[in-house]
């Protein structure tokens, strides 16, 4: 892999792993219901990020962005316990997730000058994290997994603890490498928009599955979230036709 690349290899890894190191210590922090409904937010992240750098957005495009987040925040909170700290990781873990597009259309940009794959850019992202992590677990955890082994060997369970690992470090593969291909293909704002649209479907799936609570409001929640969806691709394609006009224009 050529040189250049790494300077955007390494950070695209480093907020591709901040954002689930940030997640997990929210998540310890206050209620995953808070959690989810912080998550739920990360297009206005995006939003942020990209004024910062220069990137615009139509007031059309940005109104779809209520209904869509406030759709998934309506169905998903079961309310819970705030915290100040937790909160702020939340947020923290939406500007590191919202910075992953950004990243990986620059890898698109220098296709010129990127001689790898969504496999060969994938692996050194992951590799980049493999190395890096391991070290601040070890600084801020690494007293505790001696102890949590030895609990885990005492109450049985160590086998199946790693099985259970194994199996969804396999899943958990898949799926950000997935991410990573509808990354490359989408701009950042519209792929950033997916996170709650998938998520509002993730909570009918899990409802049926698990037989989890589904109520009315969940349901008007992920209809909103769901038709702004579908209003925010008719936002984009207006700009898009708009822009190809005034583009037009330029040229006579």
């Amino acid at each position: 892999m050529p040189r250049t690349l790494w300077s955007i290899i390494v950070p695209l890894s480093l907020v591709w792993t901040a954002g689930f190191v940030l997640f997990n210590a929210s998540a310890s922090r206050m209620s995953p219901a808070v959690v989810s409904l912080v998550r739920c937010m990360e297009p206005l992240a995006t939003v942020a990020v990209g004024f910062l750098i220069g990137e615009r957005y139509s007031w059309r495009v940005l109104v779809t962005l209520i209904p869509i987040c406030g759709g998934v925040a309506l169905a998903s909170f079961r309310g819970g316990v705030l915290s100040a700290a937790g909160i702020c990781l939340a947020l923290l873990s939406n500007v590191s997730f919202c910075g992953r597009p950004f990243f990986t259309q620059q890898l698109k940009l220098r296709k010129s000058e990127n001689p790898l794959d969504d496999l060969g850019v994938f692996f050194n992202v992951t590799f980049v994290a493999t190395l890096t992590l391991p070290v601040f677990v070890f600084l801020f955890e690494g007293t505790l997994i001696q102890s949590a082994v030895q609990r885990l060997s005492e109450e049985g369970v160590l086998v199946q603890f790693g099985a259970d690992m194994m199996m969804s470090s396999i899943f958990f593969f898949l799926y950000q490498f997935i991410q990573l291909m509808v990354m490359s293909k989408l701009t950042p704002l519209a792929f950033s928009v997916l996170t709650p649209v998938v998520k509002a479907f993730m909570i009918v799936a899990c409802s049926l599955h698990f037989g989890d609570p589904f109520g009315l409001l969940s349901a008007v929640g992920v209809a909103i979230s769901c038709g702004g969806g579908y209003l925010f691709t008719l936002a984009r394609g207006a700009d898009g036709t708009r822009a190809a006009s005034t583009e037009s224009r330029k040229e006579k």
